[in-house]
C-alpha cells in the first residue's frame, strides 16, 4: 500500500507541474495542460483517500470538476465545433 501511495503522490505532483507549465506556456499545446491537471487531481485524490487526508480529498475532487470544465471548454467543445459537418 505504501508503494501505491508514493506512486500516486509523485505521479500527481509531476503531472500537476507539467500541466501548469503547459497552460502557462500560452502555446497551441496549452489546452492539453487540462489533461495533465486531470491526471494530477485524480492521482492526488487517490493519495488523499488512502492517506485519510479528507480536506485534501475534498479539494482534489473539486479540482477534478474544474479540470473537466477546462477540458470541455479548451479542448472538447472547440474540437466538436471545428469538426461539425455543415448542414
Amino acid at each position: 500500500m505504501t508503494d501505491l501511495v508514493h506512486i500516486l503522490e509523485w505521479t500527481g505532483t509531476v503531472a500537476g507541474v507539467f500541466g501548469a507549465a503547459l497552460v502557462a506556456s500560452n502555446t497551441k499545446y496549452s489546452a492539453f495542460g487540462w489533461i495533465s491537471f486531470l491526471i494530477s487531481s485524480t492521482c492526488i485524490a487517490g493519495y488523499a483517500f488512502l492517506s485519510q487526508a479528507h480536506g485534501l480529498l475534498v479539494l482534489e475532487c473539486t479540482f477534478i470538476l474544474t479540470n473537466l470544465l477546462g477540458l470541455w471548454r479548451w479542448l472538447l467543445s472547440p474540437y466538436i465545433v471545428r469538426n461539425r459537418s455543415p448542414k
